[in-house]
């Protein structure tokens, strides 16, 4: 397994290997590191040891060993700088977990952490950073609430920002009829029917909208109910 090292880690133009890698293990010991990176494969991480420096890797999820005291004062003091997740593994009481934690890393973890519990851990670390940047992943779908952006797979559907909403309201509560009224407090923001076909009227841009899924992802219109979204397991994204 390839050991990355260079100052262009956290940059646009980091090499072909990390930019295919989500974690980053830093520690004193690559053999260690090596072995771990495998198991965590096992439970769905995608990691590779690194030796460089905290500066290199600011955009980059990071686990680090928490043993080697001098190295983790580099990795805190950088922490105002970072825009990805720090995580430290081998913290050996509570109280250094907390100072940890304290001092701004995501998480901190013993030793014994099984492996199975670790990879969790990195995941929700994941799933966090990814909410507060506004992307969620609900019902096959990636969703950028922020850019109001969407994709399914590889494909990425061109929304207007009401058909978005309406779409991330359905795919919240995905395979469950959604009534028109929850859907006007939700979308529109209001708590009383304006007596319009609104709801009715982007429903139908959104099937439209949703037509290069080729039937991957359907609204079904539940009579009396509302609308229910229906969907495919995502495959891969």
């Amino acid at each position: 397994m390839k050991r990355e090292s260079g100052p262009a880690l956290g940059g646009a133009t980091c090499g072909q290997g990390l930019a295919a890698s989500r974690w980053l293990l830093a520690g004193d010991d690559p053999a260690e590191l090596e072995r771990l990176a495998l198991m965590l494969a096992r439970f769905g991480v995608d990691a590779q040891p690194f030796d460089g420096e905290p500066a290199q890797v600011r955009h980059r999820p990071v686990l680090r060993d928490a043993r080697a005291r001098a190295t983790v004062r580099a990795w805190l003091e950088d922490i105002p700088w970072r825009t990805a997740p720090l995580l430290f593994l081998g913290a050996g009481t509570s109280g250094a977990r907390t100072r940890l934690i304290e001092s701004g890393a995501a998480d901190a973890m013993s030793a014994r952490v099984s492996i199975e519990e670790l990879a969790a851990r990195m995941k929700a670390a994941d799933r966090l950073h990814a909410a507060m940047r506004g992307q969620v992943r609900l019902a096959g779908f990636a969703f950028d609430t922020g850019l109001r952006q969407v994709r399914w797979q590889d494909v990425h559907l061109a929304l207007m920002p009401r058909e978005f909403d309406l779409l991330l309201a359905l795919a919240r509560q995905a395979g469950e009829a959604i009534h028109r009224d929850d859907l006007l407090r939700a979308v529109w923001r209001t708590s009383f029917d304006p007596g319009t076909n609104s709801v009715e009227v982007h429903i139908c841009k959104l099937r439209r909208g949703l037509s290069p899924l080729r039937g991957s992802v359907s609204i079904e219109t539940v009579r009396h109910r509302g609308y229910r979204l229906v969907s495919e397991p995502a495959s891969r994204g």
